[in-house]
C-alpha cells in the first residue's frame, strides 16, 4: 500500500512539474516525459565611448645638441641649398620637404645651423648646407564606437596647438621656425570618410593659435577596434628663427557627431 502511494504522489509531482516550471532565486527548472525547454534573457547595456592613446607625450628637442638621424627616421636632415623647392622668399615649401623626408632623399645633419662637410674635402658646397628638418614619431590610437549605418553618426579627429613663446607673438615674425604634422591612419573600408587631411603645416596667424584642426571626419562607420595612426611632427630652421624656450601644447581629441 505504501509503495502505490508513494508511486501516486511521484505521479503527481511529475504531473505537476510538466505543467508549471518552478522558479526562485533567479534559477529555474522543469522536467516531464516530454521535451523540455526554459529561457534566459540577456541584456547588454554599451554606452557610447570615445577614447585615445599615445605612445610618447613629450618631445625635448635642443638644437645646440642636435639629435642625429636614426634608424627610425627620427631625428635631424639637411635640406640642402640646392633643393629644387624652395619658395621665392627663400623657404621650403613644406609638403615638398616632407615628401623628400619620407623619400629618403635627405641626409641626416648633426649642426645648427645645418652645415656639414659631407666628403670632407675642406669645402662647403651648396648641398652640404641649408635648412636644419627635424622630426619626431609616435602612435595616436582612437576608439570610437558612435555610428550606426545609414546615418550621420561617427567620429572627429582634431588637433589644437597652443604656444608658450620668450618673444610678445608676432604672426608674422615665425618666431620658432616652421611645424608640420602628418598623420598616416588605416582608415577603415566601410562608411564615408568626409574629410582626411593627413598633413597640416602649422603657421602662425593661420592655424597655430589654439584651433582645432579637423583631420578625420568618420560618418556611418566604426573605426576597426583600435584605429592606430602613425604620428610625424616636424619643425624646419632656415634662420629666420628667435633664439630662446619654446614650449607647445599639441592636444589630440576625437568627438562623437
Amino acid at each position: 500500500m505504501k509503495r502505490i502511494l508513494i508511486a501516486l504522489a511521484l505521479l503527481a509531482l511529475g504531473m505537476a512539474l510538466a505543467e508549471t516550471p518552478a522558479s526562485g532565486a533567479g534559477e529555474v527548472w522543469t522536467s516531464g516525459d516530454g521535451p523540455q525547454s526554459v529561457n534566459e534573457s540577456i541584456q547588454v547595456s554599451i554606452p557610447v565611448r570615445v577614447a585615445l592613446h599615445i605612445t610618447e607625450t613629450a618631445w625635448d628637442l635642443d638644437l645646440d645638441q642636435v639629435p642625429s638621424a636614426d634608424q627610425l627616421g627620427e631625428g635631424c636632415y639637411l635640406i640642402p641649398k640646392n633643393f629644387g623647392d624652395y619658395n621665392d622668399d627663400g623657404t621650403v615649401d613644406a609638403k615638398d620637404a616632407f615628401d623628400a623626408y619620407m623619400n629618403g632623399e635627405l641626409r641626416p645633419a648633426h649642426n645648427y645651423p645645418a652645415i656639414y662637410d659631407y666628403d670632407g674635402d675642406g669645402k662647403i658646397a651648396d648641398d652640404e648646407k641649408g635648412t636644419l628638418f627635424c622630426v619626431n614619431k609616435k602612435i595616436v590610437q582612437k576608439f570610437c564606437n558612435n555610428w550606426t549605418t545609414g546615418t550621420g553618426d561617427g567620429c572627429e579627429f582634431d588637433l589644437k596647438v597652443n604656444i608658450t613663446s620668450p618673444y610678445p607673438w608676432d604672426p608674422e615674425t615665425h618666431s620658432f621656425g616652421r611645424m608640420f604634422f602628418y598623420d598616416e591612419a588605416e582608415l577603415p573600408e566601410d562608411g564615408t570618410v568626409e574629410n582626411y587631411v593627413p598633413f597640416v603645416e602649422l603657421t602662425a596667424g593661420s592655424n597655430l593659435e589654439g584651433q582645432a584642426i579637423e583631420i578625420i571626419r568618420m560618418r556611418g562607420a566604426r573605426f576597426p577596434g583600435w584605429l592606430d595612426d602613425y604620428i610625424t611632427e616636424g619643425f624646419w630652421f632656415d634662420g629666420t628663427e628667435l633664439p630662446g624656450e619654446y614650449v607647445f601644447t599639441i592636444t589630440f581629441r576625437i568627438d562623437p557627431i
